[in-house]
This record gives structure tokens, C-alpha cells and sequence, in this order.
């Protein structure tokens, strides 16, 4: 028997089920304010790289991590 795809719970779905059985309230609201706080510190990483890669973009000199530009003319 196969089940329809909306009717087949989410593996979030099912770690939020769990969590809201084993965890109290508090320890929830905890855990999820920790990974809302690792994500915005993953998202102001990246926009803080792209800065620096535009940055160096117009200061005319190579990016870290980005390609090597010739010297030759």
C-alpha cells in the first residue's frame, strides 16, 4: 500500500512530533531559538563573504577564494 505524498509525515514533522513528546515546553522554545540563531549567523556569514568579494571587485584586486586575475597587460 502506497501512501500519497501530503499524506506521509515530514522528517521535520516528525522531529517536531518527538520533540513536543520528550521535551518540555521551554527546552523546545530553546532549541529552536538556537537553530534560528545558527541560521542567521550562516546567512550574515555569506552576505558578509559577498561583500568582501564586491568589495574587492572594485578596489580592482583579487578576492579570497576567488580567481586569479593575470598581471600581464
Amino acid at each position: 500500500m502506497r501512501f500519497a505524498d501530503s499524506a506521509r509525515p515530514s522528517v521535520t514533522g516528525a522531529l517536531r512530533a518527538l520533540e513536543g513528546v520528550l521535551l518540555g515546553a521551554g527546552r523546545r522554545t530553546a532549541l529552536r531559538n538556537a537553530r534560528a540563531a545558527v541560521e542567521e549567523d550562516r546567512e550574515r556569514a555569506a552576505a558578509r563573504r559577498e561583500a568582501e568579494r564586491a568589495l574587492a571587485a572594485v578596489a580592482g584586486r583579487r578576492p579570497p577564494g576567488g580567481p586569479v586575475r593575470s598581471l600581464a597587460p
